[in-house]
């Protein structure tokens, strides 16, 4: 469903900006007074606007990878553009009922043309800033207190790497080596790993010699998320084509190859120091039944540290009560890119960063959900940021006292 809305919207907005660039370029001479060039320029645009559909049926292959990746820069231009235009056309709107600038300030054919070349550098400029930002890995600091018996450690978490069409080894091989650098007692990657098609991977085994060079003193542990199964996207969006999805084999196969052990809807225990949850995702499972245990159907030893990784950062009191201690998790991507990242603290309780929730016979919980590494569908950040966190734990009794 989600889709098919933005397959709508995305087809929307792009006759809108068709019109727009056709009397752009009128006013700088008018090429359209031949009917023949008039056909070609909306014959050209339909073609540029239709990708995003033929995209979507192409078979797995190189030529899809190349188009896939083009289309993700190419979305993050248009988001931005349209937005400009928007804001443009809003503000034209309003001057004009205040009269600001006279009525048929923009009826002149050099203004228009300056308008359009404005609107294009500042999209253009925009865009630039969201694909470096987005290549950029930053690492985020928490300091939380468990009032049990332990002994200090750090936890490093990520998330949402959506190996794909846009990411891919060279952006792995940063990311562990950041991760590296801070000297990890434990690593978590709370789901999203791949991005719904394993075949959009450009190097399998560069990413698995990636996941391999990371140093822990506990290991490398994960969950699935919700693009961790087999499904045909649109738009960077899953197409919701199809019954249950499952993973594909080759991406757990990838996974335990790389030293990187998958926990779903199961509890371990690490070296006696701590408990490790690793959760089913919420929406997507990726089993037979389509579903996932509730949380107090899972046994594990609550004397222990709890930690536990959810994708999908929901549920947070029911954890806390279950005596969760640490709850790791991201999916939001922190809205990713303007203007979703001003809406998203609507739809989830802790879009990203710290924070505590209160659970049964006073017991407290400490959430942190990541803005994540990769991105899903355009290839920009703005105002968001991709993140590595590190999580440092102390204990109200040192182990031993």
């Amino acid at each position: 469903m989600l889709a098919i809305i933005f397959v709508l919207i995305y087809l929307g907005l792009h006759v809108l900006l068709c019109m727009d660039t056709y009397y752009w370029i009128k006013a700088f001479r008018n090429p359209f007074k031949r009917i023949v060039v008039k056909i070609i320029f909306f014959v050209i645009f339909a073609a540029l606007t239709s990708l995003i559909l033929v995209n979507f049926f192409l078979p797995s292959g190189e030529l899809k990878r190349l188009l896939s990746r083009g289309m993700n820069y190419y979305q993050g231009f248009i988001i931005n553009l349209m937005m400009v235009l928007v804001i443009v056309h809003f503000a034209a709107l309003v001057l004009k009922i205040f009269k600001v600038i006279p009525k048929g300030f923009f009826s002149f054919n050099r203004r228009k043309a300056i308008a359009g070349i404005c609107c294009i550098v500042i999209s253009l400029g925009f865009s630039a800033y969201g694909f470096i930002n987005a290549n950029i890995i930053r690492t985020t600091s928490y300091n939380v207190n468990i009032d049990k018996k332990g002994e200090d450690m750090k936890i490093v978490l990520v998330s949402d790497l959506h190996l794909g069409y846009s990411i891919g080894v060279r952006n792995i091989r940063d990311m562990a080596e950041k991760i590296n650098r801070l000297d990890a007692d434990v690593v978590c990657i709370a789901g999203d790993i791949f991005d719904n098609d394993y075949d959009s991977l450009d190097n399998p085994e560069g990413i698995k010699d990636a996941f391999l060079s990371i140093k822990s003193r506990y290991g490398v542990y994960a969950c699935w998320g919700n693009h961790d199964v087999e499904e045909k996207l649109i738009g960077g969006f899953p197409s919701g084509l199809g019954g249950v999805k499952k993973q594909d084999q080759r991406m757990r196969e990838l996974l335990e190859q790389s030293g990187v052990i998958l926990l779903e809807d199961e509890a371990i225990t690490v070296e006696n120091k701590f408990t490790l949850i690793g959760r089913l995702d919420k929406e997507q499972p990726g089993n037979d039944s389509g579903s996932r245990l509730d949380i107090s159907e899972i046994d594990f030893n609550k004397n222990l540290p709890v930690i536990c990784m959810d994708h999908q950062p929901s549920e947070l009191k029911e954890k806390a009560d279950a005596g969760i201690d640490i709850d790791l998790g991201g999916h939001t991507h922190n809205g990713q890119f303007f203007p979703l990242n001003l809406g998203i603290g609507l739809m989830w309780e802790n879009p990203a960063g710290y924070m505590k929730v209160d659970g049964e016979n006073n017991h407290v919980m400490h959430n942190i959900v990541t803005e994540g590494i990769g991105v899903y569908g355009p290839f920009m950040r703005t105002f968001t940021k991709a993140e590595i966190v590190e999580v440092n734990v102390t204990f109200a009794k040192q182990t031993g006292n």
